[in-house]
């Protein structure tokens, strides 16, 4: 994408973002008295699945780092510490994805049997858990299939490419890293209240211009939408030009489809879910033009 592509591209959201956050400014209770639905399995299936990559691009590039350190095994200091360090990061975070989704699944299948609306499933603390050796079963046989499929793609690249992929991985987790923090230090300053944790009188709720304080409450921005707008973080993977566009469309879709299942389920208001896309896209959009006027040509993917 040339830069007239991108400058027009940045203007158009920059209104996009204004003119929902306008209407949400106004809008955001009425919105979601409107469309809330804790009984929507788009929302439901969203909230349990929906997060996946923000730890599944942490996970690719752990198996990327290992990928490369098995490839230079000459200098068995560095490779050694860099195997330990890339099997450390996507072991980790595929059991907090996992540990994610089963609390969630479990929280909405013990909703369903007791009679109440199967999204209700705390977004802050659910505590709901499989037995110990079942959850360590389903994780280690998901890390091995993910290991055999990442390590054989790895494999069928030459050194420089793996090159080039370790250096990506870097900017990519980069890219996660600083979503995350940003997204949480945002939840804990604003202190908003939750559509599903006002009262029937909703005398809880906050416009999302007014920042709360640390008060445990944590609605704006939503960090759904943030995890699932990463998506578009998949594209910068792919090599061929009509493969890498189709994934950022789809990228761009996929955080748009979340942000909306997060206000029909009640988890998150108009504007949490705004402001987190567009901050999200932005933080992508600086990482992947950093990555792109540092380094060279022959350096990248």
């Amino acid at each position: 994408m040339n830069y007239s592509a991108k400058k027009k591209l940045f203007s158009v959201s920059a209104i996009v973002c204004v003119v929902l956050l306008l209407i949400a400014s106004f809008s955001d209770l009425a919105i979601s008295n409107a469309v809330i639905n804790y009984n929507s399995i788009f929302g439901t299936i969203f909230q349990t699945l929906g997060e996946f990559p923000v730890y599944c691009i942490f996970v690719l590039c752990g198996e990327i780092a290992m990928a490369y350190a098995l490839r230079n095994l000459n200098s068995l200091l560095f490779s050694g510490v860099l195997f330990i360090g890339g099997l450390s990061l996507s072991l980790w975070q595929l059991k907090q994805y996992l540990i994610e989704v089963e609390s969630y699944t479990l929280s909405a299948l013990s909703n369903i049997h007791a009679g109440k609306d199967m999204g209700l499933a705390n977004s802050d603390a659910a505590t709901a858990k499989l037995s110990v050796g079942v959850a360590i079963l389903i994780w280690l046989i998901s890390y091995i299939i993910i290991t055999v499929l990442v390590q054989y793609w790895m494999a069928k690249n030459d050194d420089s490419q793996l090159n080039r992929y370790l250096i990506l991985a870097i900017f990519a987790s980069l890219t996660v890293w600083f979503a995350l923090e940003i997204n949480l230090t945002l939840k804990d300053t604003w202190g908003r209240v939750r559509p599903y944790e006002l009262s029937s009188s909703q005398k809880e709720f906050t416009p999302w211009l007014h920042p709360n304080g640390i008060n445990g409450y944590k609605s704006f921005p939503s960090g759904h939408t943030m995890a699932g707008t990463l998506c578009i973080v998949f594209s910068w993977f792919a090599t061929q030009p009509q493969l890498r566009k189709r994934l950022w469309v789809a990228g761009i879709v996929y955080g748009i489809l979340l942000a909306i299942s997060r206000v029909i389920i009640g988890a998150h208001f108009l504007s949490d879910v705004t402001f987190s896309f567009f901050l999200t896209a932005t933080i992508i959009f600086v990482m992947r033009e950093l990555y792109d006027r540092l380094l060279s040509e022959e350096l990248k993917i």
